[in-house]
């Protein structure tokens, strides 16, 4: 698999999630074998960057390339200057969260919560990459199927997305509604899969090698 420049070992990723993937974690998950490993989200507000969260969750010292940072907010201006800061910063791809489920994060009308508004999540991201794609840096959005049941959309999102410059899509078989709860569907990633050119991961109770080669 190919992510703009970066041509990948392998096709096994590890999908960001705060409290999890630190560096160690990815570190270990590298030298086992994934392809690539994002890092833990980062905030977007600039008047957090310095903080100790942050800092720890920013840092790749000693991690091989490429270098990606996963980014999360609801401002497009903000998402772009949080963008700037960390490819300042050595990261090689930014990842724009649009997935997360937590109440903290969807109640600031972030993460999967932008699913809701499709044309704020795609000035978020059309202001991304015009940051990125300048300096040769890939952007990258991960995303759930829908906000709930009744609307899953990211069959529109992603071709968006994907107009708009994204180079790679990461795909959680579940809506935001459905949280963890319940299994993951991939219709839906399929679905995608079919309605774009740019590559498609599936994400969510991926757990055996063979669920992996399926």
């Amino acid at each position: 698999m190919q992510i703009g420049p970066y041509v990948l070992a392998n096709a096994l990723m590890v999908a960001p999630m705060a409290g999890v993937t630190d560096r160690p974690f990815r570190q270990l998950c590298r030298r086992l074998g994934a392809g690539h490993a994002v890092s833990e989200m980062v905030t977007s507000r600039p008047d957090l960057f310095r903080s100790l969260k942050t800092a720890r969750r920013a840092n790749h010292e000693g991690e091989p390339g490429p270098i990606a940072v996963q980014i999360a907010g609801t401002d497009a201006q903000m998402m772009a200057d949080a963008a700037a800061y960390n490819v300042d910063r050595g990261a090689q791809i930014i990842d724009i969260n649009m997935g997360c489920p937590a109440k903290k994060v969807c109640n600031k009308w972030a993460g999967s919560a932008l699913m809701q508004d499709e044309a704020l999540a795609l000035s978020i991201v059309e202001a991304v990459v015009a940051v990125c794609a300048p300096r040769g840096v890939p952007v990258t959005l991960k995303m759930r199927t829908g906000w709930c049941q009744a609307h899953r959309n990211a069959v529109r999102i992603a071709r968006d997305a994907e107009g708009a410059g994204v180079q790679m899509l990461a795909i959680h078989g579940r809506t935001r509604e459905q949280g963890y709860k319940g299994a993951a569907e991939y219709e839906t990633v399929t679905a995608v899969k079919a309605a774009v050119r740019i590559p498609v991961v599936a994400n969510g109770d991926i757990t055996t090698p063979q669920q992996a080669r399926a």
